[in-house]
Order: structure tokens, then sequence, then C-alpha cells
């Protein structure tokens, strides 16, 4: 099959794209506005950015609605976030803060999670997250104008929690990690068994 991408309609370009990049890791983002409500929502156009400064990024497609996302306005606002990673005990919980509500709404909440008070930002991390990353906004680049149009989030992280059950002789341990990965459509993916190949 060849696909010309001009003449493919958003939603079929979407599915084309995201059924070619997969497993996608997965950013599960808190974040606070002013009021100090918290914010809890998966983002799947994730990975790390640069090591010097230790940078992740993560994209957030602009709604149909033309509303920023509470992340994104959170963010902008704050400039604070926490980077969750989402381990498969926690799927359920992570589905059930990706659909859309109002910002007055507490995900943490809604999905029945602890939080765990960070320690160099505002934002709360997910406490049973095998994981947590503390961030600051370091930069957001917006691309293209409508539906689908990314905004870039380049985060800085500050401090990172390991939870002591996946660190294993000085590193993450990714077979206890149990993350998981996003595939297209409803599907995600379980950490399988890994294979290594010597670098020449």
């Amino acid at each position: 099959m060849e696909f010309n991408v001009q003449q493919l309609e958003r939603t079929n370009l979407y599915q084309l794209l995201v059924g070619c990049v997969l497993p996608r890791p997965i950013a599960w983002v808190s974040t606070q506005d002013v009021k100090g409500v918290c914010n809890l929502a998966p983002f799947s156009f994730f990975n790390v950015m640069s090591v010097t400064p230790p940078l992740l990024g993560f994209s957030i497609l602009k709604q149909a609605s033309e509303r920023d996302k509470d992340t994104l306005a959170n963010i902008r606002l704050t400039g604070e976030l926490v980077v969750n990673i989402v381990s498969q005990p926690l799927a359920e919980a992570m589905n059930i803060t990706c659909g859309s509500y109002p910002a007055d709404v507490d995900e943490f909440e809604l999905a029945g999670l602890a939080k765990s008070q960070s320690v160099t930002v505002k934002p709360p991390g997910v406490a049973d997250a095998p994981v947590r990353l503390e961030c600051t906004l370091h930069q957001c680049l917006t691309f293209g104008h409508g539906t689908g149009a990314g905004n870039l989030v380049l985060a800085e992280v500050r401090h990172i929690y390991v939870a002591d059950q996946v660190w294993k002789n000085g590193a993450i341990d990714d077979v206890g990690l149990q993350a998981i990965g996003k595939l297209g459509g409803d599907r995600y993916s379980k950490a399988e068994p890994a294979f290594s190949l010597a670098r020449p």
C-alpha cells in the first residue's frame, strides 16, 4: 500500500501514524492548577529528548473544541508537572483518567488513586506509580492549527523516584517495572521478555 498523506482525512492519517509507531510509552502526567485542583491524564506521544539537560518530551494534540487540554493549560500557567510511568496494575486507572472531564474534576479522585507529595514541584505524583519524574517546563512548541495540531512539551527533569521493587543491581529492572505501551485504537501492550543485541 502507498499513501499520499496530503490526500488522507485527518482521522485516517492519525490511525495510520499511531499504527506505525508502536508500542509507544505512556507519560501519565499530573499537574495542578493555580487553585490547587489536580489533573491527571495519559499521553502516548512521549520519549526522552535529551540527557544534558535531562528533558522529556510529550505532545498534547489540540481538541476539536480548540480549548487547551487541562494538562497543557496547567503546565503553561504553573510550569510544573510530574510524569508517572504506567505499570500494568495501573492500566485500568490510567484508562479512566484519559476521559474528557471538566477542569474542576480531580482525576486522582475519579480513578481512586492515592497521591504522593512531590519533592521539588507542587503537583503530586501517583503514589503507586513505580517511577515518578518531577519536572519543570523547559519549552512548549506548537505545530499546525486546528484539531490534531501538536503542542510539544519539553519538560526538564528535576527529581526522580524509583520504587525499591523495580531497582535492581544499580538500574531499573524492566521486567519488574511492568510498563505498558500504547498500540493503535484501544489496544495496549505489556512488557514482554526482552532480547539483547551487543552494539557493534
